[in-house]
């Protein structure tokens, strides 16, 4: 007899590890541009409580990691991405137009300055990943707003 299941597709699980190393790389990251103390204070926590989801020494509370959030919307995109999930604003708020073409001229000048002998290492891919995530959420709102410009006209 076929084993039926009540689920349309598996549910992929993950286990504590799995999600601990997630978001000690997703808050790696993000630490990189906006630094533990600011982190820190945004979300209302000790950097302490960083320091031990960075080690992996502990898990960080649900709505500690939800409130991470609110510094860099792809902070969790690791953890998500173990579940195959994205998670996207539900309301856009554009960016500062001339915030995003300032960090846009950044970046043409940082992936020609990788290509500058002729190929792209590694190292300047991560460097490039972490110049262009927070620009797709910028990106993104800009879209989502064009979006809803669209369906109202």
């Amino acid at each position: 007899m076929t084993h039926r299941s009540n689920h349309v597709r598996p549910l992929r699980t993950s286990d504590k590890s799995d999600v601990s190393k997630a978001i000690s790389a997703g808050w790696a990251r993000v630490l990189r541009s906006v630094g533990k103390g600011t982190f820190a204070d945004s979300i209302d926590i000790g950097t302490k409580t960083i320091d031990r989801a960075l080690t992996g020494e502990s898990v960080p509370e649900l709505h500690t990691a939800l409130n991470s959030l609110s510094v860099d919307i792809t902070a969790l995109d690791e953890v998500f991405a173990l579940y195959g999930l994205r998670v996207k604003p539900m309301r856009s708020e554009p960016a500062n137009d001339i915030a995003t073409i300032s960090r846009l001229s950044n970046l043409a000048g940082q992936f020609a300055e990788a290509l500058a002998d002729g190929h792209r290492d590694h190292r300047e891919t991560c460097q490039l990943a972490d110049t262009i995530r927070p620009l797709m959420a910028a990106l993104t709102a800009i879209c989502l707003e064009a979006d809803l410009i669209k369906g109202a006209a």
